[in-house]
């Protein structure tokens, strides 16, 4: 329910003789100790025949068999779920990044915690464990919780955002975590994020709202998802995004600190 992503001391100029003034560009480095954890929820149905109805605080649904096979997310990527006991679950998934997912019920069928261990292609882990309690009734994994807790430790290279000019007036966004990227104008049409072999994934469009603020809608399949506020502080140091679902009412925000030490020349 884990993630990415999405200035200048000296000012130059692009190939046209604009000067790179946005505030937005440049290297932003995550900071987890600043961003506050989200309050999220979590659904389980018993379907019947081994199937199951999994779904997260973004409202997506995935119905899977607890067989460990495979299958393609509705947000794409691929994913797995099984039983271990009847108080122990896993999910293994894989898009962006790889991750394992331990599903624990307390004996009293009361409190859940899931364990989620991430793993990206730079070698960055993260590790997030979300105590939940419920909301209504229910025994061993069913039914629907609510987040009390969270905590997450993050090891490795610590995640960046690297926002660079693209073309006239828009913006190429690429997470470092991933190295998966999105060239962006702002007219409202969608843009998709692009993998490092080329392959497409879901789309996104934005418009400016000011030199600080930029809003965005993530599409999967062309349907809205998300929608999320990327705003700079008044003294260029602090990128803050709140993302929040189109299906719930969960909301996410990450805090980003501007590297100074790293300068972008050029647009594409």
């Amino acid at each position: 329910m884990k993630l990415i992503s999405l200035f200048l001391a000296t000012l130059f100029a692009t190939p046209g003789g604009v000067a790179i003034s946005d505030p937005f560009v440049g290297t932003w480095v995550y900071n987890a100790e600043r961003s506050p954890k989200p309050t999220i929820t979590y659904g389980v149905k018993d379907l019947g025949g081994d199937r199951y109805a999994l779904t997260g605080s973004s409202g997506e649904t995935t119905e899977i068999r607890a067989d460990g096979v495979s299958i393609k997310s509705p947000s794409g990527g691929t994913v797995s779920f099984r039983k271990l006991d009847d108080h122990t679950w896993q999910m293994d998934r894989v898009d962006s990044r790889t991750m394992k997912r331990t599903y624990t019920v307390s004996p009293d069928d009361k409190t859940l915690q899931l364990v989620d261990a991430f793993t990206a292609p730079d070698g960055g882990q993260e590790k997030t464990t979300t105590v939940y309690a419920r909301t209504c009734s229910g025994k061993s994994l069913f039914g629907e919780w609510k987040s009390v807790s969270m905590e997450d430790k993050v090891s490795g290279p610590p995640e960046k955002l690297i926002i660079e000019p693209y073309g006239k007036d828009g913006l190429s966004l690429t997470s470092t975590s991933d190295n998966h990227r999105t060239d962006m104008q702002f007219d409202g049409k969608p843009y998709f994020d692009i993998a490092p072999d080329g392959t497409k994934g879901n789309s996104a469009s934005g418009k400016r709202i000011s030199d600080h603020v930029i809003q965005m809608e993530g599409q999967i399949k062309g349907k809205p998802d998300n929608t999320s506020e990327f705003r700079v502080s008044d003294d260029g140091k602090t990128l803050t995004i709140v993302s929040k679902s189109v299906k719930t009412a969960a909301t996410f925000t990450s805090v980003w600190d501007k590297d100074s030490t790293i300068l972008h020349e050029s647009s594409r």
